[in-house]
């Protein structure tokens, strides 16, 4: 198969994949909303942050696992997939004892010591604690078998996987979350018991599907070892960064204004994690081909998937966010049965900082490709993580609560340049000719966006709260095909839609 159209075909499935566990999810917020109520979703949320600043460790090795993997097997008949799994699994073992051994102590400390819990619920706190942590271990155990099917673009397998899971996880929670009085307790031994299910069956597809790569061989090659704990310790500088400005700023907002805007927060963090999951798609199906086409030799290939990341992750992000940025409060009051304080300017800045930040996407799959991560992790995330101090700074000023997020839509912007200049000095490209196809395009058309967004008037009717929805759907895809696309582009975007419309 031609590695463009595979790359369209893994696109879809991620979409569709996405497109399911996103519903499932934005269903289950109001559910868990509901059954919890504000202040006990905003403390779960605030305590099992401080696990994913502990779990960071998934993030990093995933994307090392499916690196040395792809990487192998852009090698031919002279790489060893074998070698490098094994390697992986006993890494992780390694880092899921950590989890446990440090994240208890340190996760009880604060608990005790910083957290504002209302009521002085603390027992409830430290049982979700306990109960993140271990779900943190299990996730971080199975992650090799995840970045194996990545490595061989098994993404149907992926995304049936999630897809069934998560819609047993809905069901289950339904179920049981109104049907008894700890409901909180209740909430994370399902999440727990979800986490175990969908490890054991990508434990067992991998046995079933790839038992040569992942048959039990002892690894004794210290070199390899030493070679990916490095890269994956350069990478966890990048995944802390992001998981810092989330659960950073969760912990800062706590700390400043306590829980029920947390669960305003919690409500904008959670609508980014389903815009980023589907920004991030292209750059997803195009990753093992950016590191095959590396490893072979191909750096050109790699080179040109890396320039149209940047500028396809936009329009399709756009084109996901505009309506919701027109009509936030509306389909929050449709979502959410009661809607937290400061949640919809919280949603709109949350979507338009990640919308800046698409302007760099991608650039980090080349630069794992290349395995010159360490300036590029230094200096990127520490332009990221400089809005926790600043934004802490301001708080103690008086600033409002929505303050962080406008300083992370500056952050994304600024650190979109960064990107581009750390790329420049690891890869060669043409810098201007990259801006004129990528950033260019992208600012004709936020222009007429802009303007529509700032003229829209909402509609004062459920009718007209739609049309209104539609409408900008309807503006921004004609903007991004007579403005965002090229001649060439829009031939093939067209040619595409007419094959498989009228089947010629």
């Amino acid at each position: 198969m031609d590695g463009n159209k595979k790359i369209a075909i893994n696109t879809i499935i991620i979409y569709v994949r996405l497109l399911v566990v996103s519903i499932v999810s934005i269903v289950l917020s109001r559910v868990v909303l509901d059954a919890l109520g504000a202040s006990d979703y905003g403390l779960y949320n605030v305590v099992g942050g401080i696990v994913l600043l502990l779990n960071v460790l998934n993030s990093s090795m995933a994307s090392t696992t499916y690196r040395y993997i792809a990487y192998e097997l852009g090698k031919g008949n002279g790489g060893d997939t074998n070698k490098v799994f094994n390697t992986s699994i006993l890494i992780h073992l390694g880092f899921a004892l950590l989890i446990m051994l440090v994240g208890t102590p340190i996760g009880d400390w604060y608990i005790d010591t910083y957290l504002n819990v209302p009521n002085g619920n603390y027992s409830d706190a430290h049982f979700v604690f306990h109960l993140s942590i271990l779900t943190a271990a299990v996730n971080t155990v199975i992650v090799p078998f995840q970045g194996l099917l990545v490595a061989f673009e098994e993404f149907r397998a992926n995304a049936t996987i999630e897809i069934v899971a998560n819609l047993l996880k809905l069901i289950v929670i339904y179920l049981l979350i109104y049907s008894v009085s700890y409901r909180l307790q209740t909430y994370s031994i399902i999440l727990f018991s979800y986490t175990l299910l969908s490890g054991a069956v990508y434990v067992v597809y991998s046995r079933i599907k790839h038992n040569e790569v992942v048959k039990w061989v002892f690894q004794k090659d210290k070199k390899l070892y030493r070679e990916m704990l490095s890269f994956s310790g350069w990478t966890l500088v990048g995944a802390t960064a992001n998981v810092g400005k989330a659960q950073g700023s969760a912990i800062i907002i706590n700390y400043f204004f306590g829980t029920l805007v947390n669960a305003a927060y919690a409500i904008a963090h959670q609508i980014e994690t389903f815009v980023l999951m589907f920004a991030r798609t292209i750059g997803s199906a195009a990753v093992p081909q950016t590191t095959k086409s590396f490893s072979a030799g191909n750096v050109s290939r790699s080179i040109e998937l890396t320039s149209h990341i940047s500028k396809y992750t936009f329009l399709l992000m756009v084109v996901a966010c505009f309506p919701l940025l027109v009509e936030m409060d509306f389909l929050l009051d449709i979502w959410l049965k009661e809607v937290p304080q400061d949640a919809s300017v919280f949603c709109k800045l949350i979507l338009l900082g990640n919308l800046l930040g698409c302007l760099g996407e991608g650039f980090s799959n080349l630069i794992n490709a290349s395995g010159r991560i360490k300036a590029y992790q230094i200096v990127v995330h520490a332009v990221l993580l400089s809005g926790l101090p600043i934004s802490f700074f301001l708080y103690k000023k008086g600033s409002s609560p929505n303050t962080i997020l406008i300083v992370y839509c500056i952050i994304s912007f600024v650190n979109s340049f960064v990107k581009l200049f750390m790329l420049r000095r690891v890869v060669s490209f043409n810098v201007l000719h990259f801006m004129k196809e990528s950033h260019f395009r992208i600012f004709l058309v936020a222009v007429p966006l802009l303007f529509f967004y700032f003229m829209y008037s909402p509609g004062v009717t459920t009718l007209g709260h739609i049309e209104g929805i539609v409408l900008s759907e309807l503006v921004t895809i004609c903007s991004i095909l007579v403005l965002g696309l090229g001649k060439s582009e829009r031939n093939t975007l067209f040619a595409f839609v007419k094959k498989h419309v009228t089947g010629k």
